[in-house]
């Protein structure tokens, strides 16, 4: 990993690329507790199977445009660099989040989310790709840990966001602009900030043929499709908890934006603790394959536990548990598929592996919505059984790492501090 900050004074690229991925899932996440109440605001039918459907379809069709354009966007990057391909999609997500908070009928909303989508896709790939290619090989999972941190952390500050500010009088203050759309406008500004930081301060990457590290052997195709699998499963598990948990909280428990914001901030809390506490050190003791196994069942531990969560404590735990597995899947998965596509094509494999992942959680989301509305139970139980299975898969396919994937540096006696041998390990292919 790269020093804090480089010569002449300019943030390292890390920090640039933390606070672009926290801006560009704080877009996402202020929308997340307020999207059922600007569904009644525009839906001509305001029931709840309507109101179920459009949340899930807004959610999911946000989601379908990532699985569409994110590979698009990764080759781009790969063509003609991190920095132009996530400086347009950063300006996109800022664009995006402004007209959704102007929308006045259904179909422009749905526009908004499909352009936001589409062009917020160019973010993702752009800035893992970026992190691949800058620092010591063997800090590539922190790093990953890192960046993955700053986008949960952002459904701290999205949800809150969204959340008390929906619950203000805005007429009291003389504005014209309803609660839920001022989360929107702020996520806006801030994401206005980072891309004018981004433009001022970000380096261009090196290119990826210049990149250390051997290229990707033929091993490691069929494993990168393997990992894309449980990439559309993981992230399936968290597009359906996320809209099922919205919709239970308000429709079935009573609970208003406020509380659904809290367990907002707690899922992102404790996801952040794991990615920063626990990811690496996990990683590097028992490898891919049984911390995959791990992500997997307590995830789906804690959908169960949803089903029968009425009190407000009880929700608070099953939330937990799903929030430490998905915490702990999504930089195990985006990491694995770095290592599996070697020095060139760290946009493309990342690009669809998002896309993938994307498709996942807009499909989760979705069905959550539509199943929701038949039979409220039903979406955990169902997403619960399907990160089961993937668990049972995960421990039995046979071409995922066993051992740690990550080698540790070797102590040497007397080096010089910072210094590495000449046959310092690297990260295992």
């Amino acid at each position: 990993m790269r020093r804090e900050t480089e010569s002449g004074g300019r943030p390292a690229p890390l920090f640039l690329l933390m606070a672009t991925l926290f801006a560009a899932y704080l877009g996402y996440g202020v929308i997340l507790p307020v999207l059922p109440l600007l569904v009644e605001r525009l839906a001509e039918d305001a029931s709840r199977l309507t109101v179920s459907a459009h949340t899930g379809l807004l959610a999911g069709l946000y989601m379908l445009m990532l699985f569409l354009f994110a590979p698009l966007w990764g080759r781009a990057s790969d063509r003609f660099g991190r920095r132009p391909v996530l400086l347009l999609g950063l300006a996109g997500c800022v664009a995006s989040l402004v007209a959704f908070g102007l929308a006045t009928t259904l179909w422009t909303a749905y526009l908004a989310r499909a352009a936001g989508g589409a062009l917020v896709a160019a973010v993702l790939p752009a800035v893992l790709a970026y992190a691949a290619e800058v620092g010591p090989l063997e800090q590539r999972a922190r790093r990953f840990a890192w960046l993955t941190a700053a986008s949960t952390l952002a459904l701290v500050a999205g949800p809150a966001l969204g959340g008390r500010l929906a619950a203000i009088d805005t007429g009291a203050w003389g504005l014209r602009l309803e609660g839920p759309v001022l989360g929107l406008g702020m996520a806006a500004a801030f994401g206005a900030l980072v891309w004018l930081a981004v433009y001022l301060r970000l380096p261009e990457a090196a290119p990826a043929r210049r990149m250390p590290g051997p290229a990707a052997p033929a091993r490691s195709r069929p494993r990168l499709g393997i990992l894309l699998v449980f990439s559309l499963l993981g992230l399936f598990g968290l597009g359906s908890f996320e809209t099922a948990l919205t919709l239970r909280t308000q429709q079935v428990l009573g609970l208003g934006a406020d509380r659904l914001g809290t367990l907002f901030i707690e899922c992102s809390l404790v996801m952040a603790a794991v990615q920063l506490v626990l990811f690496t050190p996990l990683l590097k003791r028992i490898g891919v394959r049984y911390a995959l196994v791990l992500a997997f069942t307590v995830t789906a531990a804690g959908l169960y536990g949803l089903v029968a969560a009425v009190e407000f404590a009880a929700l608070l735990v099953s939330t937990a548990l799903v929030s430490g597995g998905i915490g702990l899947l999504i930089p195990l998965l985006a990491y694995a598929v770095s290592r599996a596509a070697g020095s060139a094509g760290q946009g493309r494999a990342l690009g669809r592996q998002i896309g993938v992942a994307s498709l996942g959680q807009g499909v989760g989301s979705a069905s959550a919505g539509w199943i929701f509305g038949l039979l409220p139970q039903a979406p955990f139980w169902i997403t619960a059984t399907v990160l089961l299975g993937a668990a049972l898969a995960a421990a039995i396919v046979r071409s995922l790492p066993d051992a740690p994937a990550v080698h540790r540096i070797r102590d040497r006696a007397g080096a010089a501090r910072g210094a590495q041998s000449p046959t310092a390990p690297v990260e295992e292919e």
